[in-house]
């Protein structure tokens, strides 16, 4: 959300960036709290969006104690029969509403498992809720939830664990999409998935764009005719943004969406979202990992990351970098070195 403008098309169409080789893949992870339920809506939404393929996973954390004797294989063998009525009764709810479904059950430390089963499947979204059995704490993220994001080349939906979503409906009430926006090609890699669920939930775009306003105060001695040129060239910046994100509202609007667009100058562009969010009640943001900082050192750019941790409303995140691109990021943070393997698999195929 910069201010300078692109000099790509914006007239291209949208709706077609999405690899439409395959079919999606959505990974939704469940730990049989009240708080994670809250984000099956979210699965059945985003598998109706893209026609995707949805495996349910839920972890049967084991214990850790190496003094483990036959009772632990069979409180995990309960355990095991436990989550698997659990999922069956998941997976029962969401085919009355003609989604099917695979079912992973794994054993092991949660996060741990979860990354060994994306590494291992070409996952394009996971879908999590904040905090899970544990319940909202002094944390903006569960230690799992925290893990997965940080480590994930996939990109992934996070649900806010407040009672609000907490529900058992499995249709959700999108009517505003928030879509954060800079100058660049890599914050628009939002903009397809976006699309898809505007249309799937007849919602409103709402496409943000924060101007950095122009200050002095650190030369205060600059001439006041230097002072006049610069202020130029920021209202020259200004209207070009206007008709850029314009022109992209039009096209939208002329393929059949509901789209507003709000221009403001800003120097901090996480406080107009949240203002975006307050004043014009705001169900669902989509944006990319990265935008106009493409910085490959890391999974997530500041902003994407600040607003992973701290969204007050369900927040997807479209990753604009490649594969191998996030495992490199990874490795030099020593996150991707590590072998991650998943238990012996539980699966059923209910598709």
């Amino acid at each position: 959300m910069e201010h300078t403008i692109s000099n790509e098309d914006p007239s291209a169409s949208f709706g077609n960036r999405i690899d439409t080789a395959r079919t999606p893949s959505i990974l939704l992870c469940l730990d049989r709290s009240e708080v994670s339920e809250s984000i099956l809506s979210y699965a059945v939404m985003l598998t109706r969006s893209l026609a995707g393929s949805l495996t349910l996973m839920h972890v049967v954390e084991s214990s850790r104690d190496a003094n483990s004797n036959s009772h632990d294989v069979l409180m995990w063998e309960l355990k095991q029969h436990e989550a698997r009525q659990y999922m069956d009764q998941i997976l029962e709810r969401i085919g009355r509403l003609k989604i099917s479904a695979n079912l992973q059950i794994e054993q092991g430390e949660a996060a741990e498992q979860i990354l060994g089963y994306i590494r291992q499947h070409p996952v394009d979204y996971v879908i999590l809720a904040s905090h899970g059995r544990h319940g909202l704490a002094e944390w903006s993220l569960s230690s799992t939830a925290a893990k997965i994001i940080g480590r994930t080349h996939s990109s992934f939906i996070v649900v806010p664990a407040t009672p609000i979503y907490q529900h058992a409906e499995l249709e959700p009430s999108i009517r505003r999409i928030l879509v954060p926006l800079d100058d660049s090609l890599s914050s628009q890699a939002s903009l397809p998935i976006a699309i898809r669920i505007a249309r799937q939930q007849n919602a409103e775009l709402v496409l943000a764009h924060a101007i950095e306003p122009v200050s002095f105060h650190q030369f205060p001695g600059l001439p006041h005719t230097d002072r006049k040129i610069i202020n130029t060239v920021y209202s020259i910046l200004e209207s070009a943004a206007r008709k850029y994100f314009e022109q992209i509202s039009l096209r939208l609007q002329n393929e059949g969406l509901k789209v507003s667009v709000i221009i403001r100058p800003s120097p901090n562009p996480i406080a107009l979202i949240n203002e975006i969010i307050a004043s014009m009640n705001i169900d669902f943001i989509v944006m990319s990992a990265h935008g106009s900082s493409r910085n490959e050192e890391y999974p997530l750019a500041p902003n994407s990351a600040h607003m992973t941790s701290h969204t007050p409303v369900p927040l997807l995140i479209e990753q604009d970098l490649e594969k191998e691109q996030i495992s490199k990021a990874l490795r030099k943070r020593r996150f991707d070195r590590a072998p991650l393997r998943c238990s012996k698999t539980t699966a059923d195929d209910t598709s």
